[in-house]
Formats: structure tokens, C-alpha cells, sequence
């Protein structure tokens, strides 16, 4: 378990309480006054405790020497144990129930493409148009995920993986309730995305290409991660020092540098609307 602040901070002082001690001791010895020993032992403890602190908070920032992967290993191991002892449970409200309730088709709309090329931008819109409809939306962000269900995860390749994979599942659960859902996530790999159309169903995913040049979504840099990634302040920072791979046969493209927004968002609707409509899905 990663240690907290706090545990930083209570390791710093018991360390340096003791490596304090041990220095007035040797000036002490060495020098043969006992105030010497005092004054550089309270010099001591000052800056060393300071910088203690410091590198402690800089290691926790850093991946190197961490075995990501032994750690995704031990834990998929584990997870296979308790998974011997769990039975899929089946309900008598399943999900046609649920659709037939909120007269809607779930539908998993997956936004790809660089940060700031407007995934979340095109998401709010499309949602807030459906929302307006009577349709029962929900967005999946890939900021706000990372503020509670993905925060243990760092950007390393695995992580990456590993981010997508709960997305995907936590989707399928939405999708089972009868909600439609719009997940706006960088997801650079293409192995990631298929992986999520595999699991919901080819015919519950639309993959959303939000498609604009590195140099117009630098510019645009809202959160200034670019001008971090060129620093070199942020590492595996995707179009920067990690690849993006875009879409081959996305379902709908957007070029949010070219097209208007209420264009694009016209378009949306109309590949959309037919999928999750009710009436358009009745079985003659």
C-alpha cells in the first residue's frame, strides 16, 4: 500500500529524531563540548528533516524500481482463487425488463482520441441533447474516474490497460440497467477499445473517433498537460513520449479542428438516435 502523507511525515521525524541523536553524540565525542553537540545536532535535524520529507514525496511520484506487472500478476492470482466460490446470480428483473421500463436501448458510446481534442466537449452535448429528449444518459470521464475508482493507477502502459478494463466493466453494468452510456477516455490502445466492444457486444458499441492534429490540441491545452509533457514534468503522456493508435473502422469520426461543433453534433444524433430508440428497435 502506497504510504499516505502522514506516514511520510511520521517517518521523516522518527528518523531523524534518532539519526539526531546519533550526530550529537559523534560531535559531542569529537569535539569534546557538549553545546557544539547541541547546536549542530539542532542544525541537523532542521534541514535533514526537510529534505527527508522532500524525497520521500519524490520517490512516491516515481514508478522506477515498482513491479507493476508481478503486482497485476498476484493479484489476477488471487482474484481466480475467489472466483472458485462465486456463482453467477440471476434475477427476475433483467435487462429487458429494465429497457422495457425506461423505453430506451443502452447503447455504449466510447469518445477516443488525444487529450483536448474534445471528447468530453462532444459527450456534454450529445448527452445534454438526449437528456433533453427523455433518454436516461450517464458519462463515464476520464478525469473523474480517476479521482476514485481508477486513483490507484498510474499512466504506465499496464495502468493504462488496466483503467480501460474497469471502464469496460463498469459500462456493461450501466449498459445491463438500461442506461445509455457516453465514455470519453484518451484510450490509446486499439486492443483496449476492442476489448471493451467484445465484452458489451459488437451491437452495444459505438466507437466515437474525436479526430484533431497534436498541433491543435496543444494549443488548446486547457490543462496545460502538454506543456508539462514537453517539460518532461509528466511522463507516458499519449501523443507526446506515447503512442496513440487511432481507430481504423471507427463507427463515426469528428473532426472537432474542421467541422462545427453543432455540426458534428447533428451527426451524432443521427447515427445514435436509431440505436437507442424504442420504436426503431420493435421486432416486427
Amino acid at each position: 500500500m502506497a504510504d499516505s502523507r502522514v506516514r511520510h511525515l511520521a517517518k521523516t521525524i522518527t528518523w531523524r529524531v534518532v539519526g539526531t541523536i546519533d550526530t550529537m553524540i559523534l560531535a559531542w565525542v569529537i569535539s569534546g563540548d557538549i553545546t557544539t553537540g547541541f547546536k549542530i545536532g539542532a542544525a541537523e535535524v532542521v534541514t535533514k528533516m526537510i529534505l527527508y520529507y522532500f524525497h520521500e514525496r519524490i520517490w512516491y511520484k516515481i514508478n522506477f524500481g515498482l513491479d507493476r506487472r508481478k503486482e497485476r500478476k498476484n493479484r489476477q492470482e488471487r482474484a481466480e482463487k475467489v472466483s472458485e466460490n462465486i456463482i453467477h446470480q440471476n434475477f427476475k428483473i433483467d435487462s429487458g425488463k429494465r429497457q422495457s421500463l425506461l423505453r430506451q436501448k443502452p447503447l455504449l458510446i466510447w469518445f477516443t482520441g488525444l487529450s483536448g481534442s474534445g471528447k468530453s466537449t462532444m459527450a456534454n452535448l450529445l448527452e445534454s441533447e438526449l437528456h433533453a429528449t427523455g433518454y436516461k444518459t450517464y458519462i463515464l470521464d476520464g478525469d473523474n474516474i480517476r479521482h476514485g475508482l481508477c486513483n490507484d493507477l498510474a499512466f504506465t502502459e499496464e495502468d493504462r490497460m488496466e483503467n480501460i478494463r474497469r471502464i469496460g466493466e463498469v459500462s456493461r453494468l450501466f449498459l445491463d440497467s438500461g442506461v445509455i452510456v457516453l465514455s470519453a477516455f484518451v484510450s490509446p490502445f486499439a486492443r483496449d477499445r476492442e476489448q471493451v466492444r467484445q465484452l458489451v457486444g459488437d451491437e452495444n458499441f459505438v466507437e466515437v473517433f474525436v479526430d484533431c492534429p497534436l498541433e491543435v490540441c496543444e494549443q488548446r491545452d486547457v490543462k496545460g498537460l502538454y506543456k508539462k509533457a514537453r517539460e518532461g514534468k509528466i511522463k507516458n503522456f499519449t501523443g507526446i513520449d506515447s503512442p496513440f493508435e487511432k481507430p481504423e473502422k471507427a463507427d463515426i469520426v469528428l473532426k472537432t479542428a474542421e467541422v462545427d461543433a453543432k455540426i458534428l453534433l447533428s451527426n451524432l444524433l443521427d447515427y445514435v438516435e436509431p440505436k437507442i430508440s424504442v420504436e426503431t428497435n420493435v421486432e416486427v
